[in-house]
């Protein structure tokens, strides 16, 4: 899957403004990966606590698993 170039400019960016503690893989990557996730996730942009959004993405793949499974029987249904 491609990258947006939003999201390798945020990349770029974050390399920039690493700290010099660890390996890079900390609290900024993680507040990147929740940015992501709240613009993904409908009505996330509202939340930030992380176990709100975590809650919230776990509904809402539920969601989506469930549309995936009556989209594919709706289709058996209409090609038998």
């Amino acid at each position: 899957m491609e990258e947006s170039r939003s999201y390798r400019r945020e990349r770029k960016q974050a390399k920039k403004k690493k700290t010099g503690r660890g390996s890079g893989a900390g609290f900024g990557s993680i507040q990147m990966e929740m940015r992501r996730l709240r613009v993904l996730i409908p009505g996330g942009r509202r939340l930030n606590q992380p176990g709100l959004l975590l809650s919230k993405t776990t509904d809402y793949v539920m969601h989506l698993e469930l549309r995936i499974r009556f989209l594919k029987t709706l289709l058996s249904k209409l090609i038998v």
